[in-house]
């Protein structure tokens, strides 16, 4: 790495972690759930992933010709996504976790980023990167998408996430894995919200719960008066 990219890629890490103990100055004891631990930029031809609590560095050197076309951090995760391939770490990771897009698949321009996991959604599958233990370095995970289903909308909560097709719900959480149950004929979707470990969709037939932790849903016919 030349000396001018490395200096000014240590100068963005210093304000990073400037700006995050200033953050964490703004709230008293018990009030901070997690503070940002990780911040990812691109210097020259790699992609560096900074510790915040720590002084470790994690470096990747892009493949020829492969352009970046994403980054960006929040709590214990960082992303990148370039015309090829979605690249993530977390805090302890020994390298950058790579998920390769599959042949005929779109590369997306942009990533749901929570504090500790992030998901990429395109037309063949859900790829989520799962960062929910505090020593877990992290990995990407993926569902396929039917030739002829459709993603309707997507959640994301601090530990937990929620993908909605016309056939199903996927949850996302801390147990690992994606979790699904059916959506019903005709049932419509009326709001849809991902809170803390715990993920609720609203339809006109039902209000399902999504537990993180256990990678159970729960159901509650809505009965109308």
């Amino acid at each position: 790495m030349r000396r001018p990219a490395l200096l000014g890629a240590l100068l963005l890490f210093g304000f990073a972690l400037a700006d995050a103990a200033a953050r964490a100055e703004q709230f008293g004891p018990g009030e901070v759930v997690l503070e940002d631990a990780i911040a990812v930029e691109v210097v020259g031809r790699e992609v560096v992933a900074f510790d915040l609590q720590g002084s470790g560095q994690l470096a990747l050197r892009l493949e020829l010709d492969e352009k970046v076309v994403f980054r960006g951090a929040r709590g214990r995760v960082g992303v990148v996504l370039t015309d090829r391939r979605m690249l993530a770490a977390a805090p302890g990771s020994a390298s950058w976790q790579s998920e390769r897009y599959r042949l005929g698949e779109t590369p997306q321009e942009s990533a749901w980023i929570s504090q500790t996991l992030a998901l990429v959604v395109t037309e063949q599958r859900v790829i989520a990167f799962l960062a929910v233990r505090p020593n877990a370095a992290g990995t990407w995970i993926d569902e396929t998408i039917g030739p002829n289903e459709r993603v309707v909308t997507t959640r994301i909560g601090p530990a937990t996430a929620v993908v909605i097709t016309d056939r199903r719900a996927l949850g996302i959480g801390e147990r690992g894995g994606f979790f699904a149950t059916p959506m019903r004929l005709s049932e419509e979707i009326e709001g849809v919200e991902a809170i803390s470990s715990i993920a609720t969709v609203t339809t006109s037939q039902r209000t399902l719960v999504f537990k993180g932790p256990s990678g159970i849903w729960t159901e509650r016919d809505r009965r109308l008066r």
